[in-house]
């Protein structure tokens, strides 16, 4: 969440963390801090879940990025061949048709990746970043399954 959207909704004080976030481009940003338990509405039901705060140059045009957490309790599935994601609260059903949302902007074509540092240390990083996952998985000879599983052949 970026820091204009949180100071807006009123939080000033946030949960210090290690977190970096490690962009497309590979740089890196320290968030200001974390929101924990913060209240998401879907519908009539309250989700709690924990926001990274980070002190962006520019406010995204969407400002909130979901993660496998809020995913999971909200028991999310998606269906990629179908483009729907689907979002399960007790007996209420809400579903986002993926194929419509995708035509929309996006947030300046930045992705983000959240890592807790706390359990690794610098070398392990640097050898994260160094080796592109998408190139090596699509460089490795036949035979070596990369990050692929021998059964998805």
């Amino acid at each position: 969440m970026p820091y204009s959207v949180a100071k807006r909704l009123g939080f000033t004080k946030f949960k210090p963390t290690k977190i970096s976030l490690v962009f497309a481009d590979r740089s890196t940003k320290l968030p200001v801090g974390v929101i924990e338990d913060l209240h998401v509405r879907i519908r009539d039901t309250l989700i709690p879940a924990d926001f990274v705060v980070l002190d962006l140059d520019e406010e995204p045009k969407d400002p909130l990025i979901l993660g496998r957490a809020f995913l999971c309790t909200a028991r999310a599935i998606i269906d990629v061949e179908e483009d729907i994601v689907d979002l399960r609260l007790g007996d209420m059903l809400v579903w986002f048709e993926m194929n419509k949302l995708l035509k929309k902007p996006m947030i300046d074509g930045q992705t983000f990746v959240i890592h807790d540092g706390s359990d690794v240390s610098e070398d392990v990083v640097e050898e994260i970043l160094a080796n592109d996952p998408l190139e090596v998985a699509l460089t490795k000879p036949e035979g070596e399954h990369g990050f692929l599983s021998e059964d998805t052949h």
